[in-house]
């Protein structure tokens, strides 16, 4: 009798055991920082005052904002749910070193570990990734991610501690001279400060988010869209294929005749691009051709602004950003289109990249408007060659 209680006892133990929920997962971290805005950041997780994962990088990563740079495990064991990080990190921007410690909202995570989420397929998806993203001065956010979705769980502000090897001559002449040579001041990574700047302030919040999409037209049918990289202002980015199937699609429209889409084709949360590139295929020739397009810097106030129907009369707004090339495929331009409504926003140029005078410089395409902004930046910026600047008239 005492030898079938017992047995009911840890029977009974066992299913109150396992009912609780659970408590460990695996997981692992991703470490971010935005695009041309690099960082060499180190993480640590901690539970109960003891470190449970950790993630380093000694090489400045800039895989875009929220994106991730690999993915660091901790071992074959599922690993406790984090109550606070250690995140410190080199910004590439102004050289200047941030290191904070942070408290992290446990029981928020907790719960999203615990409940998995639908993907595009309908299928569950746990949370697996922990993302770190280090930004200029000082700000970190914290996201958790589930396949393609991500959560964000925190912002925080580290501490400046000061120059990086600021008293080191040594290391401060070999990076003089790096920063000195041709292909560092044409170079992306310069240019694209020169052209929009450290905004230091956006990555303590969040950018606004808007429905538009992305179509595409030749004048004379010869040039086919490839991809579109859309390029964000807190160095967050993605792309746009030609394929209408996807949710990233850019949609194909003849010359003249921009249809109107009911719910904007694939209606979708995104945030508004200050730089676009696209690369366009001469169908007859078999040539690529390329296209950096700046776009206006009142052009979040254009898209938000209502416009009234000039048929129906009601408030629409403009929701997709349509790219066009003329005929000879020389140059193009954008409009911003809505309902019953189009409006130009500039032209652009596009360049051969096979031609070896375009392999040293990329031709930026400015609208006529555009104003270089004041450089925040610590360390002194150098102008890129005037050349590799185009500006409609």
């Amino acid at each position: 009798m005492l030898t079938n209680r017992i047995v009911f006892l840890f029977t009974l133990l066992g299913l109150v055991a396992s009912c609780q929920p659970k408590e460990k997962f695996d997981w692992e971290v991703g470490l971010s920082a935005p695009k041309y805005y690099s960082s060499s950041p180190k993480v640590q997780f901690f539970y109960k005052d003891k470190i449970i994962h950790g993630a380093s990088t000694n090489i400045g990563i800039q895989p875009g904002w929220g994106e991730t740079s690999g993915g660091y495990a901790s071992g074959k064991d599922p690993d406790e749910v984090p109550d606070s990080l250690h995140v410190e990190w080199l910004c590439g921007s102004d050289r200047f070193y941030y290191k904070g410690d942070f408290k992290l909202p446990r029981k928020r995570m907790l719960k999203l570990f615990q409940n998995p989420v639908k993907d595009e397929y309908n299928e569950d998806r746990a949370y697996t990734l922990i993302v770190v993203g280090t930004a200029p001065g000082g700000n970190v956010t914290v996201w958790m991610q589930a396949g393609s979705t991500q959560t964000e769980i925190g912002k925080f502000k580290a501490q400046n501690k000061g120059i990086w090897k600021e008293s080191d001559h040594h290391y401060n002449s070999i990076l003089d001279e790096a920063h000195a040579s041709k292909e560092f001041i044409n170079g992306e990574y310069n240019v694209f400060h020169y052209l929009h700047g450290i905004p230091y302030s956006v990555w303590g919040k969040n950018e606004k988010k808007y429905d538009y999409d992305t179509g595409f037209m030749s004048q004379d049918n010869n040039a086919k869209g490839l991809i579109v990289t859309f390029f964000n202002k807190d160095g967050s980015w993605h792309q746009s294929f030609i394929n209408p199937k996807t949710d990233m699609s850019t949609e194909v429209f003849s010359w003249n005749n921009i249809e109107y889409i009911e719910n904007n084709n694939n209606l979708k949360k995104r945030k508004l691009p200050v730089q676009i590139y696209m690369q366009f295929e001469l169908k007859n020739e078999k040539k690529i051709l390329d296209a950096q397009i700046i776009m206006p810097q009142n052009f979040e106030k254009l898209i938000s602004e209502a416009y009234r129907d000039s048929i129906s009369g009601k408030k629409e707004f403009y929701n997709r950003i349509l790219i066009g090339v003329y005929n000879g495929n020389k140059e193009g331009t954008v409009w911003l289109t809505g309902k019953n409504k189009k409006m130009k926003l500039l032209n652009f140029i596009l360049y051969n990249t096979n031609d070896e005078k375009n392999k040293e410089n990329i031709r930026y395409s400015l609208p006529q408007d555009f104003k270089f902004p004041k450089w925040q930046g610590r360390e002194k910026l150098i102008a890129p060659d005037k050349e590799i600047f185009w500006k409609e008239n």
